[in-house]
């Protein structure tokens, strides 16, 4: 039982480090000029975990584009807009349909200029990143009060410690909380 043990965590270990690697060279590629080589080992990655059924984290996947898996720099591949929010119209009136592709004309009593509004950022932002390779967006939600569910501590099960050898490895997290305090 402890040999099968042992060569699950060398695997493991094998996995976590091509997957580090492939990260890394990844990230150096889409630094420079070479956005499809980065997006081909951004994708050698996610397929290594994949077969080897190993979780990204969650803060790594966000700076994976969807599409292509390249690395998503901000101003280097990836350009950053926070989209205006739509003004609301007036409701149409009840006894006329509209069609889908009709557009709306303006009616006598709307402004035809549009004034801009002072930009303010609150919990229901949006933050667009759209990929330079292939055009692919991601939206997030700019609430700094909001964590991912498996960031936060009541999510921890164990904590697995790779360089340490034979079995010591383990702990769990009550073990883990005794040493910090």
């Amino acid at each position: 039982m402890a040999k099968n043990n042992k060569k699950k965590m060398f695997a493991q270990r094998l996995v976590c480090s091509r997957m580090n690697f492939l990260y890394q060279a990844a990230h150096l590629m889409a630094e420079g000029s070479h956005n499809t080589l980065g997006a081909y080992y951004g994708k050698l990655c996610r397929n290594v975990g994949t077969k080897a059924m190993m979780h990204m984290a969650p803060a790594l996947k966000r700076t994976l584009c969807k599409r292509c898996s390249l690395p998503l720099i901000p101003g280097v591949n990836t350009s950053l807009t926070v989209p205006q929010a739509k003004e609301q119209t007036a409701a149409p009136k009840a006894g006329k349909k509209r069609h889908r592709r009709q557009r709306s004309k303006k009616q006598a009593g709307e402004k035809t200029e549009s004034q801009p509004k002072a930009s303010t950022v609150d919990e229901h932002t949006l933050l667009q990143m759209e990929c330079a390779l292939c055009q692919g967006r991601r939206c997030f939600v700019v609430d700094s009060q909001r964590e991912c569910w498996l960031e936060q501590p009541q999510a921890l099960v164990e904590v697995l410690d790779i360089e340490a050898d034979e079995g010591e490895g383990q702990q769990t997290q009550a073990q883990a909380q005794a040493q910090a305090q």
